[in-house]
This record gives structure tokens, sequence and C-alpha cells, in this order.
């Protein structure tokens, strides 16, 4: 069939394409098209968001919709236009408590006017999406892309509304759970121990280590528990909170349980704290109830990751999906090294206290955070990146067979490096040369397939590759893309200097300096793992409250201090120690408050994101009504109480208007004045025009 015959086009909305051919929607459902919060999107943006071939859904589609007659094209684009102009809930007589729910009413008018529905909606798992009153978007289109028959969704809806049937049951705490955004209280704890006993703790260490001139000046003990709360804490917390927010949308389920979640917070944080304070105090105090207070808290750090899996597991499983993608394998097996690395942890704990040390055994030192680094960490970022990525940057879909490869063979490389490393140490100890060179052996091809992994995975995302689907016409967000981009260098760096230092130990028998090794891991947990963490938080945080991000200039100092701040570290650290140098020292030494001050600021810029998402409900309650339009009037609010001003403002050239998420992000912090000066719109014009409409 020749495209230019097409009745469907690549430029036509999903949601309109289903509502005047109701047979397409099997279609979309069978390419797996799923736009989560998101139908207000043309088919080829949707399809390039998804992953799917946009001819072949547009031929499939034009296949099983009849051909319209010359007479009827006219009608089919009449029903399109008034399918797209079609008014919420909330500006239409429908739109009061009691009427009637169609498949144009947006979820976020059904739940405010008749908040009894929330019962329908949590029976579909529906209501943890959006917020409080849930997302902007039409209930046909969100039932559908929730794998929820929209049909008979309205049905119970409208029954429910007109008191035909009594609204299911809620438990309160379960409501509370819905829409409270559990994520959060991950990240702001992760935050407050980055700027506590972690990275700022880390600061104080490093610069009295650069006054003393020795990296061997501040007890090891301090160094140990320093990392076990960068690593549990501002990581691992982080990556909790970004699953459980992430999951259920990648998915379009409800997370299994949200006390469970509430407990795996509880219990990490809990032994987060009991293994900082108490190992920090064991070299002073030894007693046993001390040491039993070390053990309950990595006890309580297992029982929190082993509830984290099992929520993850239970919510993946909900979704009853036949067939597993490559980046599910990623994630699988980065959750499934946090739960062997913390009961790693719990047993060599437990082995130091009963032999009375106070420090971790120095063979598994290495071992241990290596599994923490690449094992978890990296392959759980490598899961999301591969799944969210190419969409975010219309790539070309990564090649499934060779990630899948690419993922077995990470696997195999942080496996035998963990195993061989204290084994080659062993060995070499006791003087047993052929089992050493075996070990040795393993050690140094377990660096190069590590390295060979990570390159692969770089190219088959095809960063390098011209997108396929071009945005620069769209108004996207792009801040995070400096963070995506500084961060995959410093992998590559930190890639490159582990198997410089590899070959050195395997082939020279001399280890590497303590400087050396230290500049790499500060090259990846930094340069890599946190600048991750700041780009994609940038990202999914000001998404998930429906706004946009408190402050981009902010971000920005953050990206360069952060950046400089590891620069910084990296170079001055092996520098200062292998030169002797008062003022390399000294400069290593600031370099943690520089990467301090990076953390502060991103926190301060995430944390008022998330505050200000919530108080989003209740300026919009208590905003004045709006009888006259000047240029200090809101947009968001102009278009909220009279929506069909955003005719006046689209046909002006405010297009973007047309979409919903951009109406309920962007405007929100825009009057007329400044939007005008983006558009370069007259403003008296558009005035009298917005204020003749109010008149009429």
């Amino acid at each position: 069939m020749d495209q230019n015959n097409y009745t469907i086009t690549k430029d036509m909305i999903v949601n309109d394409v289903v509502l005047i051919y109701p047979q397409t929607n099997e279609i979309f459902t069978k390419y797996g098209v799923d736009t989560c919060c998101g139908g207000i999107q043309s088919i080829e943006k949707t399809a390039a968001a998804c992953n799917v071939k946009l001819d072949e859904v547009l031929k499939t589609l034009n296949e099983v919709i009849p051909k319209p007659e010359p007479e009827e094209v006219k009608a089919v684009e009449e029903v399109k236009t008034e399918a797209t102009a079609a008014p919420s809930v909330s500006d239409t007589p429908e739109s009061t408590s009691g009427s009637e729910i169609t498949g144009n009413t947006t979820v976020k008018d059904i739940i405010k006017h008749n908040p009894e529905t929330k019962g329908v909606f949590t029976k579909y798992g529906l209501l943890e999406c959006g917020g409080e009153y849930g997302p902007e978007e039409a209930i046909y289109f969100f039932a559908r892309v929730h794998n929820v028959d929209p049909d008979n969704l309205i049905k119970e809806l409208n029954d429910v509304i007109h008191g035909k049937v009594a609204a299911p049951d809620v438990d309160a705490d379960e409501a509370d759970y819905a829409y409270e955004n559990i994520y959060e209280k991950f990240i702001k704890t992760a935050i407050i121990i980055a700027l506590s006993t972690g990275c700022v703790y880390g600061a104080f260490i490093l610069f009295y280590m650069g006054i003393q001139r020795s990296l061997y000046s501040v007890p090891k003990v301090l160094i140990e528990t320093h990392g076990h709360t960068q690593i549990f804490g501002w990581c691992g917390l982080f990556i909790m909170g970004v699953s459980y927010f992430v999951l259920p949308r990648f998915y379009a389920v409800r997370i299994y349980s949200g006390k469970l979640a509430n407990l795996s917070f509880y219990l990490m944080v809990t032994g987060i704290f009991l293994v900082f304070t108490y190992r920090s105090l064991l070299p002073i105090n030894n007693h046993y109830f001390i040491k039993s207070l070390i053990l309950t808290g990595c006890i309580f750090e297992v029982l929190a990751v082993i509830i984290f899996l099992i929520v993850a597991v239970k919510t993946v499983l909900s979704a009853e999906k036949q067939e597993l993608e490559t980046y599910e394998t990623f994630l699988i097996s980065g959750y499934l090294w946090f739960l062997i690395v913390t009961m790693a942890h719990a047993f060599i704990v437990f082995y130091m206290l009963s032999v009375d040390e106070t420090v971790l055994p120095h063979s598994v030192i290495y071992p241990l955070r290596h599994i923490q680094v690449v094992g978890f960490i990296t392959l759980v970022i490598f899961g999301v990146i591969s799944r969210t990525l190419p969409a975010f940057l219309g790539l070309k879909t990564p090649n499934a067979k060779m990630n899948l490869i690419i993922m077995f063979m990470l696997n195999a490389a942080v496996l035998v490096r963990a195993v061989s490393q204290p084994l080659m140490v062993y060995y070499a100890d006791v003087s047993n040369m052929p089992f050493y060179y075996v070990f040795n052996t393993l050690y140094f091809t377990s660096g190069c397939v590590e390295l060979i992994s990570v390159f692969l995975f770089l190219y088959n995302l095809n960063i390098l590759s011209k997108p396929e689907v071009d945005f620069s016409g769209m108004e996207i967000e792009k801040s995070y893309e400096k963070f995506i981009w500084a961060g995959l260098f410093w992998l590559i760096f930190a890639e490159i200097a582990m198997i410089v230092f590899t070959f050195q130990e395997s082939f020279t028998d001399v280890p590497v300096s303590h400087a050396f090794m230290g500049s790499y891991r500060h090259a990846i947990t930094v340069g890599f793992v946190t600048m991750m963490i700041f780009g994609f938080a940038s990202r999914i945080i000001p998404i998930s409250q429906g706004i946009k991000l408190h402050s981009y200039s902010l971000l920005t100092v953050t990206f360069i201090l952060i950046n400089i701040g590891s620069v910084v570290r990296v170079v001055f650290q092996p520098l200062a120690v292998h030169t002797g140098s008062v003022p390399a020292y000294m400069v290593m030494g600031i370099s943690g408050f520089i990467e301090s001050v990076a953390i502060l600021l991103f926190g301060i810029n995430i944390w008022k994101t998330m505050s200000a998402g919530k108080r989003q409900g209740s300026e919009e309650e208590g905003h004045d009504k709006i009888t006259t339009v000047t240029a200090k009037t809101n947009v968001y609010h102009l278009i909220k109480q009279h929506p069909k001003t955003i005719d006046i403002l689209v046909n002006k050239g405010f297009t973007q208007l047309k979409n919903p998420i951009l109406r309920n992000t962007m405007t929100r912090a825009v009057n007329l004045a400044q939007a005008t000066k983006m558009h370069h719109t007259n403003l008296d014009q558009l005035l009298k025009e917005l204020n003749d409409y109010l008149k009429s």
C-alpha cells in the first residue's frame, strides 16, 4: 500500500485514531505501543518511544480500517477535529459531580469531582500515576495503555457515580501509599545521608588526609564506614526508590505492596545507622553489646534487600508478561548482586567480629567493592539506560541478542574477578605458584571481558549513530543529557584505568598503589554513578510531580561542580602521593568539599521540586478567578479556568499548548508577557483578543 494514500498517517494523534477507528486499539496493543500517560503523542513519536517500527505499524493500521469514500474523508476529518478539540470534564456540563463519564473525560477531573471513584481506580491498579488526582489524560486512552478494558472501566465508574453500585472500599493506608509517591522518602533520605555520613563526611576525611599529607592518617574503619554509607545509603536507597517508581510504570501496574516498600525503607535506614555508628565506635569499645548492634544492622540490611526484591519481582509478575526483555535481565542481575553483596558483607562482618578485628579483611575489600559498584549499581544503571535512553534520544533500538550476550559477559566478569582476586593473593602468600598463575590468568581475563562488555554495551546503544527520530522541533527538556554523556565518559575512563591496573598486577606482580586505586574507584562511583543519579533524577522526578525542575541554572552549576571535583580528586590524589607535593595534597583535600557543594545544590533542587509538586493541588484550588487578562496573568491558570483560550493562544503560535503534558508543566511558571517574548507575539493584540473572549 502506498503511504501517500494512507488514511492514518504518522502525524495523527494515537488517541484520535483509536476514537475514530476503535478496531485499531487491537493493533496498537499487538505492537505493544504503550505511551503511559502520553496518549496525546503522534503515532511517529509514540512508535519511537516504544521502539516499534513506524512503517509496519502504519501499514497494519491502514489495512484494518475500511477505505473511505471521497465524501467520507471530510467526515472523518470533522470527527477528528471534534475529538481533538473535545473539552475536558471540568469545562462542560458533564464535568460536575454525578455526571456521565465519557472516553474523553480526564482521569484528573473524574477523581477530583468524584472522589468515590478512587476505589475503582485502585481495583485496577491505576491510582498511583500522576499524583493525588491522577494525570490529565483521557480515561479511554489511559485505561487502554494500562491494559485495562476501557469500556468496562468507564461503565464501572458511571455506575459508581450514579449510585447503581457501591464504590469499592479502599483501605485508608493503601490509598495514602498509592499517591504518596513512595520513592520520595528513599531519595530524600539518600540525599541526607550523602550530605552527612556520606560525601560530606568523606570530604572532611580527605581534607584531614591532605593536611596530614598521608592517605593513612585516618583510621581505616572510618574509611570503611564512609564507603558503606555511600554504597547502601546514597546509591542503594536511591536505586531502591527509583526502582519503586519506574517498575510500575515500565509495566503499567501498581506497586505490589506500599507497606512492604515502606518496611524495606525503615529496615535499610536503621541498618545503615547501626552499622555506621557502632562500627565507628568499635575501636573504642568492642563490648558484646556493640557487636550485637552491628550484626543487627547487617541483618536489617539483608532483610531490607530481600523485601525490596520481593516487591520488585511481584510487581513485575503482576504484569503477566510472556517474554523477558533484555533490559530486564540487567535489572534482575543487578538486584541479585545487591542481595549477594549485602549477605556477603554481613558474613564478613560476622567473621571480623568473631576474631576481634575492627576492620574487614584486606583480601575481600576490593572484590566486595567491585561487586557493589559493577555487579549491583552498574548493571542496574545499564538496565535503566537500555530501556529509556533510546526512547529519550530517538535512537535505534539496541540489538536484543547482543545485549543478552553483554549481560552474560559482564556478570561472568564480575563473578570471576570477585573470586579470583582474593584466591590469587592467598596462593601468592603461601607460595603455591601453579594455583597463583591460574587465578592470575582468570583475574586478567575477567578484566578484559569487563572492558569489552562495557564498550559493546555503549556501542549497542547506538549513541554515536544518527537518531532515527528527530526531536529538534519539539520542546523537550534536555538538561539531563549532559549528565548522561559525562557519566558515560567517566565510565570509559574508569574502565580503561581498571584494565591498565589489572595488566600491571597480572604481569608485573606489583600491586597498584592505594592512591591510584582510590582515583579509579572515585571515577566510577562519583564520575559515573553519581553523574547518572543526577541526570536521571532531574529527568524523572519533575515528570512524576507533573511540574518542571525547580531550577535548571542550579542544575548546570551542579554539573560543573561535580565534574570539577571529580577531575581534581582523580588527578591530584595520585599526584600528591607519588610526588609528595604539599600544594597537591591541599588541592586534593578541597576536592571533596567541591563535590559536597554539588550534592547540596542537587539536593536543594530535587527537594524543592518534590515540595512544589505537593503544593500543586492546593495552589490550583486557591487561585483567584480570572476576569480580566493582563500581561502578568499566569498562562496555566488562564487556560485552566478558561480552556477555550487555548484556541486563541495556539492561533498566535503557541502550538505546544496542544500537548496536555506541556500545558500542565511548562505553563505553570510563565505569564503572558514572558510567553510572548518567547514566541515573538504582539502582547497588546493577544490581550485584546483574550479579554474580548472573556467578555463575550
